[in-house]
């Protein structure tokens, strides 16, 4: 792969001497000392031509199996195909593994490309139509680069963040032998919840499906009066929410409970009725297979939400008629991120979404990322996040340094075995489990006070690589997301550290 700029000047296109176009070269810099980056992405793009080729080749069977048979022909089973034994031929032009790659970083930069901002700025973007035109190329439609990277795999971005410790590593901008580790709150891409709306919108959303059916060359769910439900659902809900915080809205809260449940109750026994016919019908209609496919899948995700529905009458009638507390696990938080977790942290704002854990070495690189599922305990993560340190990077930290959160003198004990010195655990938990000698040492008060620096590392996460929230959906498309802003801010890193040393040595 040929460096992403070179300083070659053209009659009007010049080399842009910005931080967009340094960063640019900092991604051609690793593509070419980690060539493998390249291959993988080459990979991932084939699986899923192969994958589309497959669909494709059932369609095909399917359309010619409608034709006139002979008798003999019905007994012979259809053989399933391979989509790893599919060879793919010369056809329409992919996107280069090099520019998927680039995208693919521009988008952990920009924070995501699919905003009319991002996209304003990649089409204006000097250093970027540079690098394509060095090449003969023009800037792909927004919706072939979408579809491109997404087709890359979260084992690849997690090769291209190995790769990227490995070069860190071979400059000796860092030796990783400090290891910060702390947690921060993520929005999901969702809207706060509120058991009113979940369960307006999960009827507007089965009959909304339930109507689009025909589609499929079945019949649509029948009406049941599903519109006028609905309405009154809508109606009762926003009365809800306008009653918040107004005299005496706890008495009446409790009476327009009461009416939505009763609608909500009616609603749910007639698609109760209509779901059993729904699932004949979509097992007698003869389909192509990719339609089927989606057919299936639809009704499944009937199936799910109706399943959700019930889930929330019920915990909703204890929480408003019988002040029980429902543990935020039970709830249904998001119809659009089923993924996403309550998250609450100190005395923050709660937040519906994600708690990723960090790790930041001495010179401010992120060395661990771990995105668990849920709102996992930060005890329960310490141990992973060690490890994942000591496996991308090939050092056993002298140090590490966390907060009280993370107190579990099990693993602590574990890694002063195995070669760390300082195991600092910053609060009164971590006060108990430290020999008092250690504790008012001065290297293990100077690790106390530096645990500032893993807060500054998420500050400037948050505010420069839009790491607060998550704009994609789902938990392998948000670990995605966060990892490709993790790889971003290391490249900043990487070229603020390198550019400080080019200044010592003049």
């Amino acid at each position: 792969m040929k460096p992403l700029i070179q300083t070659e000047n053209y009659l009007i296109l010049t080399f842009p001497d910005t931080e967009f176009s340094k960063y640019l070269s900092e991604i051609g810099q690793l593509a070419l000392r980690e060539p493998e980056i390249l291959n993988r992405i080459d990979q991932d793009l084939k699986k899923d031509a192969r994958r589309k080729k497959k669909n494709r080749l059932k369609d095909k069977e399917w359309e010619e199996s409608q034709n006139q048979r002979l008798p003999y022909q019905d007994e012979i089973e259809a053989k399933e195909i391979d989509s790893n034994d599919l060879k793919l031929q010369i056809g329409r032009r992919r996107m280069s593994t090099e520019i998927v790659f680039l995208f693919l970083m521009i988008r952990g930069y920009l924070g995501g490309i699919k905003s009319q901002a991002a996209q304003t700025f990649l089409l204006e973007s000097q250093s970027l139509q540079f690098f394509l035109h060095q090449r003969g190329l023009k800037m792909p439609g927004m919706s072939t680069i979408i579809d491109n990277i997404n087709v890359v795999s979260n084992e690849t971005r997690q090769f291209i963040f190995d790769a990227q410790i490995r070069m860190i590593l071979h400059e000796e901008l860092d030796d990783f032998t400090v290891l910060k580790i702390d947690s921060t709150a993520v929005a999901g891409n969702t809207s706060w919840p509120t058991d009113s709306v979940i369960m307006t919108r999960l009827v507007e959303r089965l009959y909304h499906s339930g109507s689009s059916l025909d589609k499929f060359g079945i019949n649509n769910m029948g009406k049941r009066n599903f519109d006028f439900l609905l309405k009154e659902m809508k109606k009762i809900s926003k009365i809800i929410a306008f009653e918040v915080g107004k005299k005496g809205s706890e008495q009446k809260r409790v009476r327009h409970y009461q009416s939505l449940l009763k609608q909500a109750k009616k609603a749910y026994e007639k698609f109760l009725k209509e779901m059993p016919v729904i699932e004949l019908n979509a097992e007698r209609v003869n389909l192509v297979p990719s339609l089927k496919t989606r057919l299936i899948r639809l009704i499944e995700m009937m199936k799910e939400d109706l399943c959700h529905f019930k889930s929330v009458m019920d915990y909703c009638g204890k929480r408003v008629f019988e002040n029980k507390k429902v543990p935020s696990t039970e709830k249904v938080l998001s119809l659009s991120d089923p993924s996403a977790a309550f998250i609450q942290k100190g005395n923050r704002e709660a937040v519906v979404g994600y708690k990723p854990q960090l790790g930041r070495s001495k010179n401010g690189f992120i060395s661990v990322l771990i995105t668990p599922e849920g709102n996992a305990a930060d005890s329960g993560q310490l141990d992973p996040a060690v490890i994942e340190h000591f496996r991308r990077t090939g050092v056993i930290p002298n140090e590490v340094s966390t907060d009280d959160g993370y107190a579990n003198s099990a693993i602590r004990e574990k890694w002063l075995n195995q070669g760390v010195k300082i195991f600092s655990i910053n609060g009164a938990k971590g006060k108990k489990m430290t020999p008092i000698e250690d504790w008012e040492s001065e290297i293990y008060l100077e690790s106390r006070n530096g645990r500032s620096a893993a807060e500054s590392l998420m500050f400037h996460l948050k505010h420069s690589f839009h790491f607060g929230r998550v704009t994609r959906r789902g938990m392998d498309n948000v670990r995605a997301e966060l990892l490709e802003k993790a790889l971003a801010y290391n490249f900043c890193r990487t070229l603020e550290l390198r550019n400080r040393k080019l200044k010592q040595v003049a």
